[in-house]
């Protein structure tokens, strides 16, 4: 990539510079990216003087895919805008959508509550107050129709914020609506998280099954829409890395845990018979966007390349679909605060200029106000503004990859690139991502992460503007967002209107017949959507789970 006589000049050339700025003072700082890794004074053409530009950055929409998954990026369509949304009702959340839309929101998200995330009914006792707090309930097939009345959904993708103990019912549940709306299966869009790690180290799950059951729950979602293409261009999983690096971990850790759960779901379905390209281009991740500007841009870049050998050599895939790794990435709320708030604006835009310049494949941008909240309508439209800003007004998109050629951002993704390796390799040596879990090893990990950013926020190391630098007043919101306090009382209705009006007695014959299905552990798609279509709820599928396989107690403090 360069030429030898002249790298060795820059060398010679460097070692003289680096005397002169012996005797320059520097900041009282520890110069190293989020993930600690030493950053020099400066980089030059030596420091990536090994590249191969055709082997290790390429073009866009070629191997290694470094640059981009697509051709011409940005210049041919803009990133998915996609916000999430969810609270009170699925009434209210489509109402937010629809203002959402209207504003030029160009994907539809919900984000659910607690109960219908740890497959509970708004009847169980246990939950009731978290009903509609943190998300929207969908709980049956009446709360598909209500959240999505008078959108567009066969038109625009829609993301199921669900993991994989409730995904089945809550997306068989959309599925048979769409149907029943006249919407052909085959050309329904949108995704669902359906990620074992979320399920697990992401959020402490409640009264779930052991993660060997979630994965097949996951991977039967993935083999009953993609590899026998029942819903050919629904993307069944998006491996969450952002919910684990919100615990604490970093970009190193994230990319690799994602890898590995990646890896541990495309192993049991190919065990099941089917080949790495009738399915793999389907998969999706979900990437943080955190504070260090240059290393997450680096990440992407690495992450890209990484997937890329991965297809190749691993997995031997033949279509260049199977290459690309496509990814959502949303902006880090852990990064929030809920001192000086509409400081929360500025995090969230840089944040997202990362994004787009590091070449994702969808947007969301947090709300100023998360960290006392959810979302209110002022700071939901303020944070698509700053995605749209930034795709109308900056002209970084005008070109492909912008940052490619600096000789930071490559040597740190070639640096990024060699430790996740590595973490995979200890990952594998702890029994991958299932053994990892079971043993308890990645809570540890997980835990140890938080504890580390806990302390070095409280002793300064990490300098977080109003907590514990440059501090003032308490700078409150002025309205602090509110969720409905009926939403209980709502939901509980529509469940007693649905059985009250559904064959109970057919109900439970599909009831029994999964329960079939469990023991013989095969698919559960199949009878969920049948279960689901006669009125069958998210907490009495669940259960069945429960039932049949038991509830698993996390080894946390292993």
């Amino acid at each position: 990539m360069f030429d030898e006589d002249a790298v060795k000049e820059i060398e010679e050339r460097k070692k003289i510079w680096e005397k002169r700025v012996e005797k320059c003072k520097e900041r009282d700082a520890e110069f190293t990216t989020f993930s600690g890794i030493p950053v020099k004074k400066l980089y030059t053409p030596a420091d990536i003087k090994n590249h191969d530009y055709l082997r290790d950055v390429g073009f866009p929409g070629e191997p290694p895919y470094a640059r981009g998954v697509y051709l011409n990026m940005y210049r041919g369509r803009i990133w998915t805008m996609r916000l999430f949304s969810g609270y009170g009702t699925p009434e209210e959340t489509n109402e937010r959508w629809k203002l959402l839309y209207e504003a030029g929101e160009t994907g539809f998200s919900a984000a659910v509550d607690c109960l219908t995330f740890n497959g509970l009914d708004p009847d169980d006792s246990r939950a009731i107050a978290e009903v509609g707090t943190s998300g929207v309930p969908l709980y049956c097939i009446d709360s598909m129709y209500a959240l999505t009345e008078g959108l567009p959904i066969d038109k625009i993708s829609v993301a199921l914020v669900v993991e994989p103990f409730a995904s089945a019912p809550v997306c068989a549940m959309y599925f048979n609506m769409a149907k029943n709306k006249g919407i052909d299966l085959n050309s329904l869009i949108g995704t669902c998280q359906n990620d074992i790690c979320t399920m697990s180290i992401g959020f402490v799950p409640y009264e779930n099954v052991a993660p060997h059951h979630l994965l097949r729950l996951a991977c039967d979602l993935i083999e009953y829409t993609a590899a026998q293409k029942n819903v050919p261009k629904w993307h069944p999983i998006n491996f969450t890395t952002y919910n684990y690096r919100e615990g604490g971990i970093d970009a190193i850790q994230e990319l690799g845990i994602g890898f590995a759960n990646a890896m541990a779901h495309i192993d049991d379905v190919i065990s099941r018979g089917w080949n790495i390209d009738e399915f793999v281009g389907r998969l999706a991740f979900h990437l943080a966007a955190h504070k260090d500007f240059f290393e997450e841009v680096a990440k992407y870049r690495a992450a890209r390349r990484i997937w890329y050998k991965l297809m190749r050599d691993k997995y031997e895939a033949k279509d260049r679909n199977s290459y690309q790794f496509r990814f959502h990435i949303q902006t880090a709320g852990s990064s929030l605060t809920a001192q000086q708030p509409t400081v929360n604006i500025i995090r969230t835009a840089i944040q997202a200029l990362e994004a787009a310049l590091g070449g994702c494949q969808s947007m969301h941008t947090n709300s100023y106000d998360e960290a006392l909240c959810l979302p209110s309508e002022e700071a939901v439209l303020l944070a698509l503004r700053t995605q749209q800003i930034i795709a109308e007004e900056t002209r970084v998109t005008n070109t492909v990859d912008p940052l490619a050629g600096s000789y930071y951002v490559e040597w740190l993704t070639d640096e990024i690139e060699e430790r996740v390796w590595k973490y995979l390799e200890k990952i594998e040596s702890h029994g991958g991502i299932v053994g990892g879990l079971e043993s308890g090893w990645l809570f540890t990990e997980m835990r140890n992460a938080f504890h580390k950013r806990q302390s070095d926020v409280e002793e300064g190391k990490e300098k977080v503007i109003g907590v514990n630098i440059y501090t003032r007043e308490k700078e409150t919101c002025k309205q602090v967002f509110r969720t409905n306090p009926r939403a209980a009382e709502i939901e509980i209705e529509r469940i007693k209107k649905l059985k009250a009006r559904r064959d109970n007695k057919k109900v439970e014959e599909l009831l029994d017949h999964l329960r079939r299905v469990c023991e013989k552990e095969e698919n559960v798609l199949p009878a969920v959507m049948e279960a689901t279509k006669e009125g069958a709820t998210l907490g009495e599928i669940c259960n069945v789970y429960r039932e049949i396989w038991g509830i698993w107690n996390p080894p946390m403090m292993t």
